[in-house]
């Protein structure tokens, strides 16, 4: 049975013996790292991830002696699939933005949903016609309004949930029924108002970013959270 003596890829220790037996292996499952010359360059490291992402959540392009990735490119582990993604609940399919307000609001982390009621009740008192547009809304949403240019995040404060597929959204548009985003609701000063509710309530309001103002968007934590609340919902 062929063996490496010391890791091989990304940080690796590389020795060319062992990249060499590590380039075969990973040829011969179809994962094609070049030239087998025992030099490990981008594309044997490309061919290391593309191995692993077959069973790893997160591949890091690196082989160690006796270890996972070393057990499945060498035959002396079954490969297992990677964990499908937690599909949405039936209950929460759909197009989220033609939900009730309540939906809307039950899509939302509890203490987002408690800070939006606030809002949309204040904003009343103030003489407009608020509503939420989104509260939680899909992965494949997001996709769609990435490729419009509508968003800047292929993975959006308003795609969190919990691990069971559960809508868990850490983010709300809000909208005045009679303008949406028209140029309206600047006029009429509804986007400032907005914004003074969200801000009253320690929260993130889209207006105040530069180069990409998102008006309606309300959300409960910094931006640089988003990575966490990608992990928190297991995607």
């Amino acid at each position: 049975m062929q063996n490496i003596t010391a890791s091989v890829g990304q940080g690796g220790k590389n020795h060319s013996a062992d990249v060499k037996v590590v380039q075969t292996l990973l040829k011969a499952k179809g994962s094609d790292p070049g030239k087998i010359d025992g030099v490990c360059g981008a594309k044997t490291v490309a061919a290391i991830k593309k191995f692993q992402s077959t069973f790893l959540k997160n591949p890091d392009g690196l082989i160690d002696p006796g270890k996972t990735t070393w057990l499945h490119l060498s035959g002396q582990r079954v490969l297992t699939p990677v964990k499908p993604k937690p599909l949405t609940p039936i209950a929460w399919s759909g197009d989220s933005s033609q939900w009730s307000q309540e939906k809307k609001l039950q899509s939302m982390k509890p203490e987002l949903a408690a800070k939006v009621r606030a809002i949309v009740a204040s904003l009343g008192q103030r003489g407009f016609q608020p509503k939420v547009f989104y509260g939680w809304r899909s992965i494949e949403v997001q996709a769609r309004l990435f490729a419009e240019g509508k968003s800047k995040v292929r993975f959006s404060f308003h795609n969190g949930q919990k691990l069971d597929g559960t809508p868990n959204s850490y983010a709300a548009d809000i909208v005045d029924s009679r303008y949406g985003w028209s140029s309206q609701a600047q006029s009429s000063g509804f986007w400032t108002a907005l914004g003074e509710e969200a801000r009253k309530r320690g929260m993130v309001w889209g207006g105040d970013w530069a180069g990409f103002r998102d008006w309606a968007h309300v959300q409960l934590v910094q931006n640089g959270e988003l990575a966490r609340v990608k992990a928190e919902s297991g995607l």
